[in-house]
């Protein structure tokens, strides 16, 4: 009777014991179709192309990247009555594999890559995207170009974005609190000095500051004569209303020009290499002066004066820039005494901002011009010179490296794969590669 009970016992309980088990096959059997459906929407979102992996932006993340890649400045129609900019950010590791993620209709995209994460930017959108995942800010505007982007001293990131002449300053606060302010009719030498992002510009380019900058002036240099236009200095950030304070004025100069988007900054002194052509070459032939030399404005904000000092070598004879030399757009980096910087064309100075002793250091050893030219664009370390080349033939892109002592270029990775994006690979004409940042500490080139 015993034996009879533990076998009934034992069937009842296999049969409880089954029917849990067919119940736990059912729930196991959905729980497995929600997990391919969900695997199956992310291989829908991500596509291959060699080594790179596209992905939406909230899936990007950091992870092994050490530079970071802003492609823009394509045009296409799809979907819209009026052409849009297209653009993508782009995470490289070392060997030049990453992934990459649509951000759309943006004109010349910067980022940064500062220690809060990776930085960048839609018209109306602001991301940043670190080793755990991206972070999206949504702005109450739009704006279609993107001029800069800036790391505050107490972990606050600026966004620039202008359209026309009008600017908006968008700054996300290390609390996860934003705010901006909008600025109308100001010039394109813009930089940070501190904790203040500034502009450079002329009364004759910005009416709305007109008024200012001459009272400024006058209660500077007392009455008397007035010069016909003036260089004005500017802040874009904290402050109220639609002119922004007017922080130092000088007369205008003809021939003295520069178009930046950093300054070397000390205190409240900010020192922006520029170009001055010889006036006297000029009148006396009666057409344009071939004369070009290199200068620094300094300009005092303390005190609201600038001076210009010009630039020379060691044995105090004028720095002169050839036809193809130049100094707009630079890269530049605080290395010592020296304020180091690369232009746009490739061209790499160093010059000691107090007393204007300079050198010419180097320039970039490949053409810009023509079916074997590249397109190049720089970061810089305290060791060297960074340059991601992009080449108009193929499209191929190599990231070289170069030491500002000795030395020659070598290459670090060079990539074919991302010629699908920048050669009319997707819906767009052909982008181009108009920002890239280093991750900060990472100078693999020196190594």
């Amino acid at each position: 009777m015993g034996e009879r009970l533990d076998e009934l016992c034992e069937t009842a309980a296999d049969e409880q014991e089954n029917g849990r088990s067919k119940k736990s096959r059912h729930a196991r059997r959905w729980a497995l179709l929600v997990v391919v459906l969900s695997v199956a929407a992310l291989a829908w979102s991500c596509v291959f192309h060699g080594n790179l992996t596209r992905k939406p932006v909230g899936f990007l993340t950091t992870n092994d990247a050490v530079i970071a890649l802003r492609l823009g400045g394509g045009r296409t129609t799809a979907g819209d009555d009026k052409p849009y900019y297209d653009g993508w950010i782009v995470l490289l590791d070392a060997q030049g594999r990453g992934q990459v993620a649509s951000v759309d209709e943006i004109n010349g995209g910067d980022v940064l890559w500062s220690d809060r994460g990776v930085f960048y930017g839609s018209p109306s959108q602001d991301y940043v995207t670190t080793d755990s995942g991206t972070q999206q800010t949504t702005w109450q505007f739009t704006r279609r170009g993107d001029v800069q982007r800036y790391a505050l001293p107490d972990g606050a990131l600026v966004a620039v974005r202008r359209e026309s002449n009008d600017y908006h300053i968008g700054t996300l606060f290390p609390d996860g609190t934003h705010a901006s302010v909008e600025t109308e009719g100001v010039g394109r030498g813009i930089g940070q000095c501190g904790g203040r992002i500034v502009a450079i510009t002329t009364t004759e380019k910005s009416e709305s500051i007109k008024s200012a900058a001459f009272e400024a002036y006058a209660a500077q240099f007392g009455g008397g004569d007035m010069p016909e236009a003036l260089m004005v200095v500017v802040q874009l950030t904290d402050h109220d209303g639609d002119t922004p304070p007017v922080l130092a004025v000088a007369p205008m100069i003809d021939g003295l020009s520069s178009r930046q988007r950093m300054f070397d900054c000390e205190g409240d002194v900010i020192t922006m290499p520029s170009v001055r052509e010889d006036e006297d070459d000029a009148s006396s032939s009666g057409v344009e002066s071939e004369r070009r030399g290199l200068v620094l404005q300094r300009w005092d904000l303390s005190a609201g004066q600038r001076t210009i000092v010009p630039v020379v070598d060691e044995a105090g004879n004028p720095i002169d820039l050839d036809e193809g030399q130049g100094v707009s757009d630079y890269e530049a980096i605080r290395v010592g005494n020296e304020y180091r910087f690369v232009s746009w064309g490739g061209d790499a100075f160093a010059v000691d901002p107090v007393s204007g002793q300079g050198r010419y250091l180097f320039s970039l050893d490949t053409p810009t011009y023509g079916p074997d030219g590249y397109l190049a664009t720089f970061q810089l370390s305290e060791s060297g010179v960074y340059a991601l080349k992009d080449r108009s033939a193929d499209r191929v892109v190599t990231l070289s490296y170069r030491p500002w002592e000795g030395g020659e270029w070598r290459d670090i990775f060079t990539t074919r794969d991302l010629a699908y994006y920048l050669n009319e690979g997707y819906i767009s004409s052909a982008l181009d590669i108009q920002s890239f940042a280093l991750r900060p500490g990472w100078d693999g080139g020196a190594q």
